[in-house]
């Protein structure tokens, strides 16, 4: 699914266009959210959030109950949701960008101009449309 959605990004972009994105890490949701609860109060709502990481098959599933306070009221509303997250080495996301067409231009730890490392939580990656010709 990953390969459909780079090759569809490569078929949209200018020729030389750039495409940005950022992804989790393994590391991330395996060591740092993984079987973890995170729950906060604040004023006009609170969440509890719990983690579920499956090694094999490198997902990552998480509960989330929202609790929103309700408009002129002390009453508060409770949503729940369910999400998966699929987890990537980032030398899977390379190989995948190449094979839909693009070239890889470089990757950075998040919110840095650093190289990733193993304890990399956020990934940003940079992309380059390399096969179209300027009309």
């Amino acid at each position: 699914d990953l390969l459909e959605v780079f090759r569809l990004a490569n078929n949209y972009l200018d020729p030389n266009g750039l495409f940005v994105f950022d992804f989790n890490t393994v590391h991330k949701y395996r060591d740092v959210m993984g079987e973890q609860t995170i729950a906060e109060d604040r004023e006009d709502c609170s969440f509890i959030w719990d983690n579920y990481y499956y090694e094999d098959e490198q997902i990552n599933e998480y509960e989330l109950s929202l609790f929103i306070k309700e408009k002129d009221s002390d009453l508060y509303r409770k949503y729940q949701e369910t999400h998966f997250q699929k987890a990537y080495e980032l030398e899977t996301i390379k190989r995948l960008v190449v094979e839909a067409g693009l070239e890889f231009v470089t990757a950075y730890d998040a919110f840095t101009r650093n190289a990733p490392t193993e304890e990399s939580e956020r990934i940003y990656v940079i992309a380059r449309e390399c096969g179209k010709s300027k009309k």
